[in-house]
């Protein structure tokens, strides 16, 4: 059974709270998430039986399972919000954003997209996507320019 987007997000609250100060209770994933204490306790258990963490003397910690899957999410949500704030988008929206994002593509279209934008360059298909955008961005805007402007 897969870990889903609810759980992936303990994760990352798990590898962020550990790095900031070096062990995990459940009631700091509870106040970094905003969920009750009980949330967290039905979501360890979960998380345990993927072998993504362990509870110890009341102390969480990510396996090496976990881990990875945690600093997956974590690089997502740093590319997205960097590409979102990059392109002009408010940093408190972009970090929102980036939380929905990092949980959208699969492994292989991340990687695709990432190669992309690290190789964006001019292109025909480069320029029609900016052309795309600029339609959408117009009031009334969509696809292909039809209705762009009043």
């Amino acid at each position: 059974m897969a870990v889903r987007e609810s759980g992936e997000d303990y994760l990352k609250a798990i590898l962020a709270i550990g790095r900031e100060r070096g062990f995990v209770r459940a009631v700091d994933v509870a106040g970094r998430l905003g969920v009750s204490k009980p949330s967290v306790s039905k979501a360890l258990v979960g998380l345990a039986r993927e072998g993504c963490v362990e509870v110890v003397a009341h102390e969480v910690r990510l396996t090496e399972r976990g881990r990875a899957m945690a600093e997956r999410m974590r690089e997502r949500h740093e590319f997205f919000r960097a590409l979102l704030v990059g392109c002009g988008v408010n940093a408190m929206v972009a970090d929102e954003e980036a939380c929905r994002l990092e949980h959208c593509l699969s492994d292989e279209s991340f990687r695709r997209l990432a190669r992309a934008v690290v190789q964006a360059g001019p292109s025909p298909d480069a320029a029609a996507a900016a052309r795309t955008a600029e339609a959408l961005c117009e009031p009334g805007g969509v696809p292909g320019g039809q209705g762009a402007r009043p």
